[in-house]
């Protein structure tokens, strides 16, 4: 840009500018734009007034070895591997790995817990220098590959939460300690208060697993069931969205079945609803996307086990901050 524009209007410019990518290459510009872009008030800024970034699916799976594969130095070792899919109309065909810093590569197969304001939290162990293991959570923000890791302690009565809010809301299920019905807990990050623990709902109470996940900025609920047809027994999965009706007891609507003949696992949901979907549940499956209205399965590409995913928009959060991890 012109040396004839003071510094404060091509500031104010690129204040303007939203794509990350642009971003990170504009920092090559100058010690100026570098500055800048790397500053937390721009970062900051950015994050706050930034509404309509590409949302991406980041899926962990693991490649390589088997669950009865013989350790040996001529042994291929399981392997976990990133791959990041732009969430748009023409999914998916724009993909890419993302750098996967040092303190990422320390978890052995993490689990990845969610993700807010494109920071992805994975939990899992690795080992300090005196071999004792450590449990993990790693923040990463995959699109500009930093990290940082913070060493908690290994303790059964540790709950970790991360992303998973709806309006400012955790929720998550269990079983009451007395009765053992399953029940709704919340907790209110804005009041750092918990909700009133609330029944399951009666018509979803068929089932004998469940789970949370999110749509766009919705709970989903999906309760998996088993009717027996003819001495066949066939499986099910109740795909139900919290309706916001304003109380404080949840109630849902379903939006589809996903027939389990077809289907082995459901990794998570693209922010237009679609399951994607484990099929083969084996160790060279493949990750497929499936659409309820037409019970079509589309293949992605992906290959491997153990699948995980979630979804994360684009942000420029922790791109002044070095790979690092916070010990306890």
């Amino acid at each position: 840009m012109s040396d004839n524009i003071p510094f404060e209007l091509q500031a104010e410019i690129i204040k303007r500018v939203l794509p990350v990518k642009s971003l990170i290459r504009f920092r090559s510009v100058s010690k100026q734009w570098k500055s800048l872009i790397d500053s937390t008030e721009f970062i900051t800024h950015h994050t706050l007034n930034n509404k309509t970034q590409p949302q991406h699916v980041l899926v962990r799976y693991i490649t390589g070895g088997t669950r009865h594969t013989f350790v040996s130095a001529d042994t291929c070792l399981p392997e976990d591997k990133y791959v990041s899919i732009v969430d748009d109309d023409n999914f998916p065909q724009h993909k890419f790995s993302p750098v996967v810093p040092p303190t990422v590569k320390l978890l052995g197969r993490p689990f990845m817990l969610d993700c807010s304001h494109g920071l992805v939290c994975l939990l899992g162990y690795t080992r300090d220098r005196v071999n004792r293991k450590k449990k993990l959570v790693v923040v990463w923000n995959p699109l500009i590959g930093k990290s940082v890791g913070i060493e908690i302690p290994d303790r059964g009565d540790i709950v970790i939460g991360f992303g998973v809010v709806i309006d400012g809301v955790i929720h998550w299920l269990a079983r009451d300690s007395i009765t053992y019905e399953l029940r709704f807990y919340s907790f209110d990050l804005a009041s750092e208060k918990f909700g009133e623990a609330v029944d399951f709902p009666y018509d979803l109470a068929c089932g004998r697993l469940y789970g949370i996940s999110k749509i766009n900025n919705s709970l989903v609920l999906h309760s998996h069931y088993s009717v027996v047809t003819n001495l066949t027994p066939k499986t099910f999965c109740d795909v139900c969205i919290m309706l916001k009706n304003g109380v404080s007891k949840p109630s849902f609507t379903k939006l589809f079945t996903v027939n389990y003949d077809r289907v082995n696992r459901m990794i998570g949901f693209r922010k237009n609803g679609q399951p994607i979907v484990d099929r083969t549940g084996g160790y060279d499956g493949e990750l497929e996307v499936y659409e309820p209205c037409s019970e079509r399965i589309n293949g992605l590409g992906i290959y491997g086990s153990a699948f995980m995913m979630t979804s994360y928009k684009e942000s420029l959060l922790l791109l002044n901050h070095s790979d690092s991890i916070i010990h306890s």
